[in-house]
Order: C-alpha cells, then structure tokens, then sequence
C-alpha cells in the first residue's frame, strides 16, 4: 500500500490543494488502478473487483470464443437461443439461490463448500466438495484444450497432446510459483477481452463490406449428436457463478457483494452470449461454423487481437482453476472428510496446500488423455448440474422450514430453487442416464462414509432441523389422530431410573439389546436431597454421588448407535422419582412405555411401586435378575415363557400378558444373534399338552418368530418342572400383578440362569 511521507523541501501550493486536491487525485488514481489491477491496496475487495469482473470474465471465455459458432451452426439461431436460455436457466436459479444463502450467513473464506457445509453440515458438504473439486479440476484441462485450439490455429504443425501437456505444465509451475498472478493479470485480460469484443462486433460491418450477411437459419439438424449433447458440450459456459462466491474470505462485504456482482455479471453474459449467436448466424453460413470452430477469428475486424483474446481468457482462467481446485482439496482435508486427510490439509509455510495441488495436477493430467474439449466439457457439466442442484436444494429446504433463523436480506420465491432442482435433474438423467446413476451413487456413498465417521460440525447446520419439522409435522398429525396407540409402530421407549451410575454401566449392554436400533433411552438419575439441619458438605470431600456421569453414560450410548438421554432429579427415594418422571413424561408426545428396573438390588416395596406406576401411566415393566454368579452368560440361548392358557388355547390380537415378553424375546435374539430362540409352557393337565403345543406353533408363526423357534411343554407344577426345562442364558418370563420378590430369586435360583420379568402395559401386540 502506498505509504504518505513528509517532504521537507517546501511546496508551492495552497494549503487547501495539498489537504484537498491533493488527496482526492491520489484516491481517484487508486481507483482507476484497481479496476486494472488485483486491488491490492485495499483491505477488502469491492463488488466490481471482487465479484462481477472474475465471475463475468470466467462466463465470457473459452464457450463464447470457440464453441458458440459450432453450436450455432449446428443447431440454428433458435436451437442456440434455446440452448443458452437453459443454460442460463440453470445457471440464474443457481445464483439467485446463492446469492439468499450468502445475504444469510456470516461468510468466510470457502466458497461453495463452506455455504453448503454451513447450511446442511459437514457430512452433505463433504458430499458434494468432492464433485467441486472434481469439476474445477475438469474445468482446468478445458482451458488448456481450449488455448491448445487457437495455438493449433496459430501453428498447425504442433501436435495438440504435445501442446496441452506443456501448456499444463506451464500452468502448473506458474500456480506453484505465484497463485496471485492471474488475479493481478485479470485486469489486463479483461481489457483484451474487451478490445476482441469490440473487433467482434465491428466484423459484422467488414462482412457487410465483402459481401452479403447470411440469413440465419432458425433451426439445426443438430447431427453433432442432438439438442442435449449441444447442450452438454455449451453449458460449461455457465459454471462461473461460483468465482464470487469463492472470494468470500477477500472481500470488504461479502453479503452485499456477491448478490450484486454475481447478478450483474450473469445478466451481463445473458445478453453477450445472445447477441454472439445473432452474430455468427450473420457472418458465416452454418457449413463453415460446424467445420471451423475459430469462425469468429476469421470473421471478426481483427482476427489476431481475437487470438489474442482467446489465449490470455484460457490461459489466464486454467491458472485460476488450479490455484482454486486445490484449496478445494486442502478445506475438505482440514475438515477430515478425505481419508489421510492430514496430508491434503498440510500447508507450506507460505500457506500453500502444496500437496493437494500435485494431487490436482496430477488429476488434471490424467483428464487430459479424454483427448478433446467436448469430452471434458460433458464430464464439467455433470458435475456443475450436480452442484447447481445442491445449492438449489439448500435454498429450498431453508425455505420450507420456516425456520426463523433464515432471513436473508435478498429474498427469493420458493418457485427459483424448485426450478432450478427440476430442471437440473431432467438436464443429469437425459444426458447420460448411466453417468446420472453412477455420480449420484458415488455421492450418497460419500455421504454414508462421512455420517458413519461421526464427524463434528463446528457450526449450527440446518441439518438436524430438517428431522425436527419433519418431527413436528409427524407430532401434529398424531395428535389429530383418533388412535391413542398403534401397535404397528411399537418399538420400546424405556425409562430407566437410577440412583448410581455405576448402577447403570452394568447393565449397559443389556439395556443396548433392549433398545437398539430403533428404541430410546430416558435415563433418569435420583439425587436424595440434603437433609434438614445437616451439617453443611465440605467440597473437598468430592460429590456425594456419581449421578454426574450419567452423561457420560448416556453419550456411550449414543456412539454407539442408540437414542439416550439423561437427566437428573430430586426426590426422596428412587420409586418417588420414578413416580415423578413417569407424571411429566406422560404429558409429552412420545412418553415411555417401559419402566426398567434391576429386581435383585430393589425392595419388594419400590418393586410393586414400579409396577403400580406402570399401570397408572399405561406402561409396561421389564426387571431384571441377574444370576448372581452366571450373569447373561455366553447370551447364545433364550427361553421365553408362556403361562398357562387352558383351557382356552385361543390367540387374539392381545396375549395373555405376553405381547411385550414376545416383542423384547425378540429384540433380544436379533441383537444378540443368538443361536436358539425357545417357547416353553408348563401346563397342569397333561391332556392339554397337545393344544399347547399347538398353540406354540401357532404364536411362532402369527408373531413371525424365527422358523427355526424350538418348542418344549411340560406338565405339573410351575416351580416343581422348572429345573426340567432346557437351560438358557436367558428366560424371559410374565410378571404378575402383585410382585414377590422370593418367587422370582426362585426362579433364578432353580433356572441356574438370569431371568428377564415383564409385565404389558396393554397397548402393545406382537401379532399386529
């Protein structure tokens, strides 16, 4: 930045002119300067240098230059109208939907990854980061092919895979050596661009002067391959919205500025790119714009400033594609979405991501060997139709949420993003449905591997808020039901009180079997309070208890794949708590349907209290006793226990307080993956025997048990025939209403194994 400094030789000028005049010629120079320049010398980019001059030179580049002609004449005036007005479809809903996000959120250095992650969270970002990538990379071997082409012009006698491999290198030690210099030569550029532009129009008056301008012919017959492969090869004209929102991290107001600068620049190329095709429709008939695709050099007032125009735009936008592919590459790995990710997020001490630009090079490289222009080009369009996609998805999902927190300052209707999502969809599936298939797979499959790496967005998404309207709507519409209970969608919704934690990690992998996958987990930790006139606690005596890592406990559960949350409480005793929690949950909409409770470590008194409890708030009760010696043993083997039904061997959609001892026998087996699943009955008469046994058949096959569920019927009385049954690691048996604590030790006792009590809640059926 230029610096002031006094001058001690006297100066013949008015004191006003030297505070004034002064000044205001050095600022008008620095503006001058810096519409030329990389505007260095301000702290922050403007909209103009910022934002419209990158993103408007990248539009108007390589597609204007050398493929509009050929579309043109393969297509017809209409047919490239038609072509540019989709494209410019696409890519106008896509900044207009950019442009809401960014006029929402605190923007940073990122681009387009950064506004994605942002909104919808690493995992999506990640997702989609890699066809970023991907397609800026693409986007860097299209220029090189695209310069190669007026090279070629120049020099007919140079191979053109010779010519693009050194170009790329060029390119490449450039963007290693200096990643600021196609910023600072933008400037220049853009005038090139702009005296070739000016030689363009002025071609039609020397066409007029050499002979008669041609009359357009509105339609092709689109031999190159069809409307959509025109379309494919011509849209990259269309994928440098993204510039101004890359320059995020550099500019004074990046809210104000892209909106405006991406805006101006699109609608600016719009009517560039339509009066381009009205021009050549003009200058040349259709047979010379499909066999020379440089028609607009040779037609134009003059060629070689055109040339001129064409090398400086490739080759000044492949350096730009390198230096922003890379940093890509090196934000996906500092977020550690990449495996060795460290390597990718490695920066000199410069700050260049050295490594994630060999990479990119090394990349580009290979994508040079697809060996034309219009292959890379329907590969960048893919991708970008991807990404477009994305970004309009974004915009929609904020908009439908409703959410409070977005409120961007630009505002656009719900219909842009629709649009924009239906027409980007149709364009992916009828250029190449295989290709379609294929990137969306590889998509969902980056996803899937990034959610199951549990990373940690360091940023409020609007992710999980689409789960909580989604939920929200799910609540309303229950309410509204006239269905108190729907035993379809049963799945177990246990609350578990608690005195110790450590009370609590005992039982965490049995609870996890109860619960998993679907199930939840309300942890309820019952803190005794003080009592009155004690002695006050001295803190260094520690907590009076471990309730405060329930937590901990309750996030062991959520890593491992479980709903769990856990709270805790005052009362005066464990069943009072219980009480209590049971009362306010019952008020919410989804309120537990099991109480859990360890039988061996409880009174008979809170025992029966949890059952009462239960059946005060339409729950049901699962205890359970551990074999004091046994445990759950190698938990390969379940018995599950059906009472007595004579002689009445009837099932209807409710069991004799069996449902819920059927539906967690069976959550059991599936997550232990157990070896033998067991149904046993002891009758008194032994002429009942065969109706039980049919019985038996009949609730394995109705409550879709496992086929291969083992039956065995005894005769006699309950305790005295017990030590006959099969052994088990685990029996799960009915409750009665009146508990007894010695008949269940019993039962523990003559079993040799743990025993699981359960008693329904009555809104629960294993045969629904």
């Amino acid at each position: 930045m230029q610096q002031e400094t006094s001058d001690p030789q006297p100066i013949r000028r008015a004191p006003d002119e030297e505070d004034e005049a002064g000044p205001e010629r050095k600022t008008v120079w620095k503006r001058l300067r810096s519409v030329f320049t990389g505007g260095e010398e301000q702290r922050g980019l403007g909209t103009f240098q910022g934002v419209y001059r990158p993103t408007v030179m990248t539009i108007l580049g390589l597609m204007m230059y050398v493929r509009e002609g050929w579309v043109v004449g393969h297509a017809g005036l209409g047919g490239a109208v038609l072509i540019i007005l989709l494209t410019f479809l696409i890519t106008g809903t896509a900044a207009l939907s950019l442009s809401s996000i960014t006029t929402n959120i605190r923007m940073k250095a990122g681009g387009v990854f950064y506004i994605i992650s942002q909104s919808l969270g690493l995992e999506p970002g990640g997702a989609i980061g890699v066809p970023l990538f991907l397609g800026q990379a693409f986007s860097a071997a299209l220029y090189v092919y695209g310069f190669s082409e007026a090279w070629i012009y120049l020099f007919p006698g140079h191979p053109q895979l010779l010519v693009v491999y050194v170009v790329l290198a060029v390119v490449f030690v450039i963007t290693l050596i200096s990643t600021r210099l196609a910023f600072r030569l933008q400037g220049v550029v853009l005038l090139v661009i702009l005296a070739s532009l000016t030689s363009i129009a002025l071609g039609v008056t020397s066409a007029g002067q050499q002979g008669p301008l041609h009359e357009p012919r509105l339609w092709g017959d689109f031999d190159a391959g069809g409307f959509w492969v025109l379309f494919a090869i011509f849209f990259p004209a269309g994928t440098g919205i993204k510039v101004g929102a890359s320059m995020s991290g550099a500019l004074e107001d990046p809210r104000r500025s892209i909106p405006r600068g991406t805006l101006a620049a699109v609608a600016t190329a719009l009517v560039v790119y339509l009066l381009m095709a009205i021009w050549y429709s003009l200058v040349a008939s259709p047979e010379e714009l499909q066999s020379n695709y440089l028609t607009v050099v040779e037609e134009a007032a003059w060629g070689d400033l055109v040339l001129a125009g064409i090398l400086s735009a490739t080759f000044t936008a492949a350096i730009s594609s390198l230096v922003a592919a890379p940093r890509v590459l090196h934000a996906l790995g500092e977020q550690g979405l990449l495996p060795r990710h460290a390597f990718f997020a490695r920066l000199t001490e410069s700050g260049e991501p050295r490594n994630a630009a060999l990479v990119t090079g090394g990349l580009v490289a290979v994508v040079m060997l697809a060996g034309s222009l219009n292959r890379v080009a329907v590969l960048i369009t893919m991708f970008y139709l991807l990404i477009y996609l994305t970004i309009d998805l974004v915009v929609l999902l904020e908009q439908r949420l409703g959410m409070i927190s977005f409120r961007p300052l630009f505002r656009i209707p719900t219909w842009v993003p629709l649009v924009g999502i239906s027409v980007c969809l149709l364009a992916i599936f009828v250029i190449n449905p295989i290709f379609a298939l294929v990137a969306l797979t590889f998509i969902v499959g980056i996803y899937v591997y990034l959610t199951n790496q549990e990373l940690h967005t360091p940023w409020q998404t609007v992710h999980s808020s689409v789960f909580v309207s989604l939920a929200d709507w799910a609540i309303k519409r229950i309410e509204r039901s006239p269905e108190q209970a729907n035993e379809r969608s049963w799945k177990p919704d246990l609350l578990v009180p608690v005195e110790s934690s450590s009370e609590l990690e005992g039982t965490y992998r049995f609870l996890s079997v109860l619960a998993y996958p679907k199930g939840l987990l309300r942890i309820v930790g019952v803190r005794r309070p003080e009592t009155p006139g004690a002695w006050p606690r001295d803190e260094s005596e520690g907590p009076r208890d471990d309730l405060d890592a329930l937590h901990d406990v309750a996030h062991a559960f959520r890593q491992g794949g479980l709903s769990a949350t856990a709270t805790v409480i005052e009362a005066p005793s464990l069943l009072k708590g219980t009480e209590l929690s049971a009362a306010v949950l019952r008020g919410s909409h989804f309120q537990p349907n099991i109480i859990f409770g360890l039988a061996h470590t409880s009174t008979q008194k809170t025992l029966q209290g949890f059952i009462d409890t239960a059946a005060a708030n339409g729950m049901g009760v699962a205890l359970l006793y551990p074999h004091p010696q046994a445990g759950l043993s190698y938990e390969r083997v379940l018995n599950v226990w059906a009472s007595d039904q004579s002689p009445d061997w009837e099932l209807g959609l409710r069991l004799a307080n069996l449902d819920l001892t059927v539906l967690l026998a069976h959550l059991i087996y599936k997550n232990w993956d157990a070896r033998t699943l067991r149904l046993l009955t002891i009758v008194r008469d032994r002429g009942e025997m065969p109706n039980a046994r049919a019985y038996l058949r009949r609730l394995t096959e109705d409550a879709r048990l496992s086929p291969r569920t083992e039956h065995w019927i005894g005769a006699g009385t309950f305790l005295d025939r017990l030590t006959e049954a099969p052994r088990a690691d685990l029996h799960v048996l009915g409750l009665p209403r009146a508990v007894d604590p010695g008949f269940m030790a019993e039962v523990v006792r003559r079993t040799g194994s743990a025993c699981l009590f359960v008693r329904d809640s009555g809104l629960e059926s294993a045969l629904a």
